[in-house]
């Protein structure tokens, strides 16, 4: 192709763009201006943040066991249900509890009636004690005098008494045996004189001059005469020479022992076993004396009172095992997790095989878990405030660091960091993912635009739309760092340079615009 012809082709185009940009000028001058709202540069103070992610954790998540062995009876507590610390989940079976609690209010009641017996009577009774005593000690001083004055003559009077009744005895023999010869004597005559008789009788009997019954009767009376005899040497064979009588041997034995008991003066005994009955009142009334002035039924309240402490607290314990049939949350939160139903069986924790009754989790404070680099963590302290924005959009979220862990994960070389976060109306959710944002600096007088003000932001820059007269105008700023929905321009702009922030996408240099009125 000629250069003419590349000439001619080259100028037609310029002639075509040329008519277009005049027909597109024409076209944004007669349109419809577009409507913007605009904002000034303001001088503020830039907070430089660095952000980190991580998740939210509630403060605390307990697993909730039976605290007695037992079936589940009864489910108070359901899942989501909102519960304050001591509130009834579940009832468990607790008879045997049950009859503790019931053997220690016996108890109870028993030691309780004994302090009020003690506390009525104590005091009376040793001193009453003291009382018997002081009369046990004059009795017994009273024995010793009449010992003493008395107790040798008793004794030797008993010697006399033995050998008179010895005497008496032997005496008494004596006549019983005079008594026994005279009996044989007239049992021998009366014995010769039936025989007799019955000799006269059997020959008139023999001549049948005598009938049957006068002679038995004849025979009987010599038998009977014959037996009287017989008894008659028996009792006077009792008295003869050698022969012991019971009577006179015991007589003999009580005056053996009571000129023993003189021999070996006795009576020195009795007054020594006095003596030591004296001794022994004598300490008996100190005792009791020690006692009263030592008050010691205030000693035995005392004992009474702590025996009613006691049985009070094996009652209370006894109280909190029944008590622990009754599974509560041990916190304030919400209910997770319900793990076993009416009928199944609690366990204690300690069980290998023990699930949980319930999980609650405390919600009310929640706990950002983040890690950051350990040169960062550098910068921070417990009780550190921070930012915290939710992928779900919550923004602003003030959080206060309480944990910064002491040891550096040596895998990536960061640290783990808590932050407490109030969730008081529960608009926030254990296992979010968070941004934290947490300030590393700041600098004041600086010029600050709304971040949504400027476009286009790469390597430093960017691009804003500016009011001048009633058109668009982009311009090229330099800009620094991003906080709060705020941009940092170093680009030094015009006081009260009118930087449009919104419908930027409908603007392109020259554009006419509306400002929008407030």
């Amino acid at each position: 192709m000629s250069s003419k012809h590349v000439l001619k082709r080259q100028l037609l185009w310029l002639f075509v763009i040329c008519c277009f940009s005049v027909s597109t000028v024409a076209a944004q001058n007669t349109a419809s201006p577009v409507t913007v709202s605009v904002t000034t540069p303001r001088r503020g103070t830039f907070v430089s943040a660095k952000d980190y992610t991580g998740h939210l954790q509630p403060k605390a998540e307990v697993k909730v066991f039976a605290n007695v062995s037992g079936k589940l009876v009864s489910l108070a507590g359901k899942v989501g249900q909102s519960v304050a610390k001591g509130d009834v989940l579940a009832q468990s079976s607790g008879k045997e509890a049950a009859l503790a609690v019931i053997r220690a209010e016996s108890a109870l009641s028993s030691a309780q009636s004994r302090l009020t017996t003690t506390q009525a009577s104590a005091q009376a009774r040793v001193e009453s004690q003291l009382a018997v005593a002081q009369e046990t000690l004059m009795a017994a001083q009273a024995t010793l005098v009449e010992t003493k004055s008395l107790a040798e003559m008793r004794i030797r009077n008993q010697l006399t008494q033995a050998e008179i009744a010895h005497q008496a005895a032997k005496e008494t023999i004596e006549k019983s045996k005079a008594n026994a010869e005279q009996a044989l004597e007239r049992a021998r005559v009366e014995r010769d004189d039936a025989k007799a008789n019955f000799d006269r009788n059997k020959s008139l009997h023999e001549k049948q001059l005598i009938s049957d019954s006068n002679f038995e009767s004849v025979d009987k009376r010599l038998k009977l005469a014959e037996t009287r005899l017989e008894e008659a040497k028996v009792t006077a064979g009792q008295f003869e020479e050698g022969a012991t009588h019971p009577s006179v041997e015991k007589a003999k034995a009580e005056l053996a022992v009571a000129q023993k008991i003189v021999e070996s003066r006795g009576w020195e005994r009795e007054i020594a076993s006095a003596e030591s009955k004296v001794t022994q009142a004598q300490a008996s009334r100190n005792t009791a004396q020690k006692l009263v002035e030592a008050k010691s039924w205030e000693r035995e309240i005392d004992i009474a009172e702590t025996a009613v402490t006691q049985a009070s607290e094996q009652l209370k314990l006894a109280q909190e095992q029944l008590s622990d049939a009754t599974i509560k949350s041990p916190i304030d939160g919400i209910i997770a997790t319900q793990h076993l139903n009416v009928g199944d069986y609690a366990q204690l924790a300690a069980s290998p095989t023990a699930k949980p009754a319930f999980t609650v989790v405390a919600v009310d404070i929640l706990k950002a878990v983040w890690n950051m680099p350990t040169r960062d963590a550098r910068r921070i302290n417990n009780g550190n405030l921070v930012l915290i924005s939710t992928d779900s959009g919550i923004r602003n979220i003030v959080g206060t660091v309480a944990f910064i862990s002491p040891t550096v994960n040596p895998d990536n070389n960061t640290v783990l960091v808590h932050a407490t976060v109030p969730n008081s109306k529960n608009s926030l959710k254990p296992g979010t993912a968070i941004t934290v944002s947490i300030k590393t600096g700041e600098r004041e007088n600086v010029q600050l635009l709304p971040l949504r003000s400027v476009l286009n932001i790469q390597n430093g820059s960017g691009t804003i739309f500016v009011v001048e007269g009633n058109v668009a105008r982009t311009k090229q700023v330099n800009v620094g760092g991003v906080h709060s929905g705020e941009i940092e321009v170093t680009s030094q702009l015009t006081r009260g340079t009118s930087v449009i922030v919104d419908n930027q996408h409908r603007l392109q240099d020259g554009t006419r615009v509306s400002v929008a009125q407030d």
